[in-house]
């Protein structure tokens, strides 16, 4: 009995002083910048997705994508792009809609299909990324899976 309050007694002292150290470093005006800083750089991050499959409508949504860079700097364009072929035509083209720019970025042969490269942003420009692939219609045993994707962070 003895040793069962001693045990809930210290306890109960633990547990006050764990509250009293978390009411404390509430008001720590350091922790609290640091994580409101955390959350202005979490905001300023953004990232785009776009795919385009040979058997998808031409009007699909996820083969482009229009959006307004919040930070400028460098992004990271991730694509992966089958071997140009004269009747697919796989290509990724990254344009700048306020300055009238545009990237189009095709695989020759000896060129790596999936590669990472990297774009300039400018804050509060528009821009537009978009995956294109056709389909190949003389060929009956043309993969309708083959896809184009490309991916944008910042």
């Amino acid at each position: 009995m003895q040793n069962t309050v001693k045990i809930l007694s210290l306890c109960v002292v633990l547990f006050a002083s764990f509250n009293l150290q978390a009411q404390s470093s509430a008001g720590n005006r350091s922790t609290t910048s640091t994580l409101d800083d955390s959350e202005a750089k979490e905001k300023a991050r953004g990232y785009v997705f776009v795919a385009a499959k040979k058997d998808d409508q031409p009007n699909d949504p996820y083969r482009s994508q229009v959006f307004t860079a919040t930070t400028g700097g460098t992004a990271t364009l991730t694509l992966n792009i089958p071997l140009w072929h004269s009747v697919k035509q796989p290509y990724v083209t990254f344009e700048n809609l306020t300055k009238g720019t545009y990237q189009r970025f095709t695989t020759w042969p000896g060129e790596a299909t999936y590669r990472t490269t990297t774009v300039t942003l400018q804050a509060g420009d528009q821009y537009r990324l978009t995956a294109s692939i056709q389909p190949n219609p003389s060929d009956p045993n043309d993969d309708t899976d083959e896809d184009v994707l490309a991916t944008l962070s910042w």
